[in-house]
């Protein structure tokens, strides 16, 4: 098995500065409507890894899809990540925290708001960005950015609910390594994020 070469610092040092912004943004007053937390996340982990791309490679994350295999992949995993929520939602100490009722979001708006302010930017850094940095190095790079994912959710908003987000990063990474592309674990990551909003959740 061949040796890894040096971690990718500059993609981490890229996440941390990510991190640090967001960190110090929810400390902003919130009176200021011109960079909501979640929309400057958005946009940073959505336009920051192009700044790797700039020379003009195109990311190997963006090549079309196997249809077939994507869709056996998202059903199979979607399963299986809905049979998991489920399990743990059902103890009687469940980490989910509870969805509020009241002031609840409609549907469409929150499904559109995740896509986009969450699913897509998040995976586009972490399955894209930071994924092909670790691969490029010699890393096998599931684990690496899984970690980086969980610790990125645990700095901005420390709770053992986000800590678990590790298990869903894993389940991310492991789609794209199976599928070649992107639009698996987005897919998946917007289905993991509605399941809190579906009855029951």
């Amino acid at each position: 098995m061949p040796t890894p070469g040096p971690v990718p610092r500059q993609a981490i040092l890229l996440f941390a500065g990510i991190v640090v912004a967001l960190r110090l943004a929810a400390y902003l007053p919130y009176r200021s409507p011109l960079v909501p937390p979640d929309l400057l996340g958005a946009a940073l982990f959505l336009y920051a890894p192009f700044l790797h791309y700039r020379k003009g490679r195109t990311p190997s994350w963006t090549r079309p899809a196997n249809l077939s295999r994507s869709a056996i992949l998202l059903l199979g995993l979607g399963a299986g990540g809905a049979l998991a929520f489920l399990l743990v939602s059902s103890l009687p100490f469940s980490p989910f925290p509870p969805f509020p009722e009241a002031g609840r979001t409609p549907f469409g708006a929150f499904v559109l708001r995740q896509a986009l302010l969450v699913a897509l930017p998040e995976e586009v850094f972490f399955r894209g960005y930071l994924y092909d940095a670790f691969e490029e190095n010699g890393w096998e790079p599931v684990i690496p950015s899984s970690l980086l994912f969980a610790a990125g959710h645990l700095v901005t908003h420390a709770s053992a609910y986000r800590a678990l987000t590790f298990f869903p990063a894993l389940l991310f990474g492991w789609s794209r390594k199976k599928s070649g592309n992107l639009y698996v674990p987005v897919l998946l990551h917007l289905l993991f994020n509605l399941f809190p909003y579906l009855p029951g959740g």
